[in-house]
């Protein structure tokens, strides 16, 4: 599989800043006291942790110089285990995964108990003034932990990989301020689609645009699930060096994602055998009957406001302009299935995806009769 390469967060200046920062760090072997990471795609976030394991413990293959801790900690275990001096290295990694120490306290009182209560702020570079379940405890580990950052050793690299995060606490302040947080949220579906394509190159293969466009869209967006989909395929083809999009059919997990470009293909095709068979399809992945017509609504909607742009005769380079952050792929195949309809036929099944929901609301049918009778008016 690839490594991330130059993909990374693009949400903020500042993580972007900060994961410049730390990239140059791994390049030059350069590895800092601290380091804090959080955001919803574990990939990247393993493979970054793996790499200061890389580069932190060198030749350490037994582990001897890694302290792991998991889920609530004591403050003074960890400081105990960050002083501990390396054995027969320069380095030591000391890595603590969701401790909750960056995430704010609650106040809470013998007239509070039972009742609801937020969080307490941090006042910056005061103590760090919080409690949770009626002590103390988790507010001194925080400060104890707070005052311990400046003088984490030579020798020891801390790394924190944490959910929750709370930017107030002045344990983060610290952090930020001796080290680094790099935050890594799900990668955009343009990055996904390179990456991809990469990934398949490195296993020598080459896999067409319009088809590793389409895996991205119709896959779960963490990293993980598109490395498991991409292994699948490759054992699929087996010594054929090309993949195409019909292997992707072939082999790829089926989602609602990937259900609903077929049935928006039957409604455009008005094919309403095909359509109640993907509706079949979408209810055997245990999706709720709610969450199916809202989706089939909403790309109803789309198809209708596109085929409304194309009666306009506007240039196609206007009309994407509609449909900012659209995937390629998704916009081409509703460009397709707005080809196959007429303006009238969408508005009318809008009315009638509207009529269907308003049916189930009020109790007049059930969720899946209201899609049944839907589908009937193809």
């Amino acid at each position: 599989m690839p490594s991330p390469g130059s993909y990374g967060t693009r949400k903020k200046s500042g993580a972007q800043s900060q994961l410049a920062l730390f990239k140059e760090q791994l390049k030059t072997g350069n590895i800092k006291g601290v380091y804090l990471f959080s955001g919803n795609e574990r990939f990247l976030v393993d493979y970054y942790v793996d790499e200061i394991k890389r580069i932190a413990l060198k030749d350490d293959h037994n582990g001897l110089n890694l302290v792991q801790f998991e889920g609530r900690i004591d403050a003074d275990q960890l400081i105990d285990a960050c002083d501990t001096y390396p054995i027969f290295s320069a380095r030591k990694v000391v890595l603590v995964k969701n401790s909750n120490l960056l995430t704010a306290r609650k106040k809470t009182s013998s007239r509070q108990e039972g009742e609801g209560s937020e969080p307490e702020e941090d006042m910056g570079e005061g103590s760090d003034h919080s409690a949770q379940g009626g002590s103390s405890a988790g507010g001194k580990a925080q400060e104890t932990l707070k005052q311990y950052i400046p003088n984490i050793p030579e020798s020891t690299c801390l790394v924190m990989v944490e959910d929750n995060v709370d930017k107030r606490l002045g344990l983060y302040k610290a952090i930020q301020k001796y080290g680094l947080h790099i935050h890594q949220d799900h990668l955009k579906e343009d990055d996904l689609t390179k990456w991809v394509i990469k990934g398949f190159r490195q296993s020598r293969k080459t896999i067409h645009p319009d088809a590793a466009q389409y895996l991205v869209s119709i896959s779960d967006p963490d990293m993980y699930s598109l490395r498991n989909e991409i292994f699948k395929v490759i054992n699929y083809t087996g010594e054929r060096e090309t993949v195409t999009l019909d292997d992707i059919r072939a082999v790829a997990t089926v989602t609602i994602k990937s259900v609903i470009f077929d049935l928006m293909d039957a409604v455009a095709a008005r094919d309403r055998a095909k359509a109640l068979s993907y509706l079949d399809d979408m209810l055997s992945l245990k999706e709720p009957e709610q969450k199916i017509l809202a989706m089939v609504s909403k790309q109803t909607g789309e198809i209708l406001k596109l085929r409304l742009l194309m009666d306009r005769r506007l240039p196609s380079s206007q009309i994407s302009r509609y449909f900012p952050g659209k995937h390629p792929f998704a916009f081409r195949k509703l460009t397709e299935q707005a080809g196959k309809s007429d303006s009238a036929y969408l508005a009318g099944f809008l009315k009638k995806c509207a009529e269907a929901d308003n049916a189930w609301k009020t109790g007049k049918m059930s969720p899946r009769l209201s899609l049944e009778m839907l589908f009937n008016y193809l």
